[in-house]
């Protein structure tokens, strides 16, 4: 019998539209009067100065930016940008539906492994974060997850670089505390790769700097994002917003906002350098009106997020959002949704950088165990996000007509080619009948999660730091702490 070929073609992209291109161009408009007729505060000198030679109206530091010059930086823009590891193997392309997770920076707290106990976060805290990331599989970028906080405040940050160098290869995230610490976390990468011509070439760090808002660019993130330009670094220069706060309450006046924030770092970035690498997007998270807590993990949310990411493909602009972020305190079950929610969703969305994976409480608390649930949620939405497999092969229908009627099709090879991709395995999720679960202890997903940490931490040590180059970041590190201690003690007595 002659066999039926069909013309069905593969879907390996299921991607979320959240509105429609005509409500994206609504907000683009929207976005252009905004910077046209109210503007933006700009507290540095040179953008200040390059924004007016560029035909803004500037009134002291108030700049109104008119919609010609947003259209014509925007086409200046790179619509991709590639980010190496630390061995400088370009591993990271940010362009349209590539999807890369990793976590955010400087949470105050830790939930210790050992004891369980929520303490303040040290640099050891950076370092272990940063081992379990690069052990585990899903993590594609690494932020420093704590903030050293037994360290010198002045360069806390510098130590925190520091050590995530020294525990991981994988491309990282990187904040500073102003441009002074910036240049000297430029140093410090120039250092590792050999120089700053190498780092140029393949960079294997961005910077997270930002607005405030609503509508003002400081000195320091300005500052910070012009010095980045100049070793070729890319940046990420994104508002994070509280709506009902520090903008409209409404979601679709949030979006505006951060849009103008975001496009007028644009201008600002393409008037220094053409083709600068920026990164737009944002953290668009309404406050609790009960609590003034940050919502991380609300419907609204995720909503508002949909909606950056799809204006950042518009644009053909690299993005960066977030998800697996989550308000409650603990690993649980709240926990679990709220992430796993966010996650497929920036899956789906087709978001390039999405941080913040792996924090608790709205962001103030880390921990391990949760880093390592984290992964096989993000598992899990790259398995939805290859889409379903259609073609003969897949729908079988050779394969039915052999089992026939009353058949099984346990034995047939067909299932043995196939099962391991068309059936996701979880690393840490339990689906074994009840006494099978109690025979091999009753473990919740947290137990097994922690036990996977704690397995890491005491096994994995990543490829190490020729200790020459581990010295040199040191004396940068010191360097750079005496000679703000010197500025500031001058400072005080002037």
């Amino acid at each position: 019998m002659k066999k039926i070929r069909s013309n069905s073609i593969e879907q390996t992209t299921p991607f979320l539209r959240w509105v429609s291109e005509g409500q994206i161009e609504q907000i683009h408009f929207a976005t252009l009067e905004v910077l046209e007729r109210t503007g933006v505060k700009v507290d540095h000198p040179e953008a200040l100065q390059l924004l007016k030679d560029a035909g803004c109206i500037v009134n002291e530091n108030r700049v109104r930016i008119p919609s010609w010059l947003v259209e014509e930086c925007l086409r200046l823009a790179p619509r991709k940008i590639v980010v190496a590891n630390r061995k400088g193997e370009r591993v990271m392309p940010l362009e349209k539906n590539r999807t890369y997770f990793g976590t955010g920076s400087d949470l105050p707290f830790t939930i210790d492994l050992e004891s369980g106990e929520r303490r303040r976060s040290t640099k050891k805290d950076v370092e272990l974060a940063c081992r379990v990331m690069d052990f585990l599989p899903n993590y594609d970028f690494v932020m420093s997850y704590a903030i050293a906080s037994d360290t010198s405040p002045r360069v806390s940050d510098l130590h925190q670089l520091e050590a995530m160098v020294a525990n991981t290869y994988k491309p990282m995230i990187v904040t500073a505390h102003d441009e002074i610490n910036m240049r000297a976390q430029l140093e410090m990468a120039a250092l590792v790769v050999g120089g700053k011509e190498e780092l140029r070439k393949n960079p294997f760090l961005i910077l997270y700097s930002e607005p405030i808002s609503p509508l003002v660019h400081t000195n320091d993130g300005v500052g910070k994002m012009f010095a980045c330009f100049e070793y070729g670094v890319p940046v990420v220069y994104t508002p994070g917003v509280l709506s009902g706060a520090t903008t409209p309450v409404t979601k679709a006046g949030t979006i505006v906002l951060m849009n103008a924030e975001a496009l007028a770092g644009v201008v600002m970035a393409q008037l220094k350098q053409k083709g600068a690498p920026i990164i737009i997007g944002g953290g668009a998270t309404p406050m609790d009106m009960r609590t003034t807590a940050t919502l991380y993990g609300s419907p609204e949310t995720m909503m508002n997020y949909a909606i950056m990411t799809q204006l950042s493909q518009f644009y053909g602009i690299p993005n960066f959002t977030e998800a697996g972020c989550v308000n409650s305190p603990i690993p649980d079950a709240q926990a679990g949704m709220e992430a796993g929610n966010g996650i497929l969703m920036a899956q789906l969305m087709g978001a390039n950088l999405v941080h913040d994976v792996g924090y608790l409480e709205g962001g103030k608390t880390g921990s391990l165990t949760f880093l390592a649930m984290c992964n096989d949620f993000m598992d899990n939405a790259r398995y939805m996000g290859r889409g379903t497999r259609i073609d003969d092969e897949t729908m079988a229908v050779d394969v039915i007509d052999e089992v026939g009627p009353g058949g099984n099709y346990v034995s047939h090879t067909h299932t043995f080619e196939h099962f391991r991709n068309e059936i996701w395995t979880s690393k840490q999720f339990n689906t074994s009948f009840w006494e099978v679960w109690e025979e091999q202890g009753s473990k919740s997903m947290e137990d097994r999660a922690e036990e996977l940490a704690k397995d890491i931490v005491a096994k994995h040590t990543g490829e190490l730091l020729d200790p020459a180059i581990r010295q040199g970041l040191n004396e940068i590190i010191e360097e750079t702490d005496k000679q703000k201690a010197t500025k500031r003690r001058r400072n005080r007595e002037a």
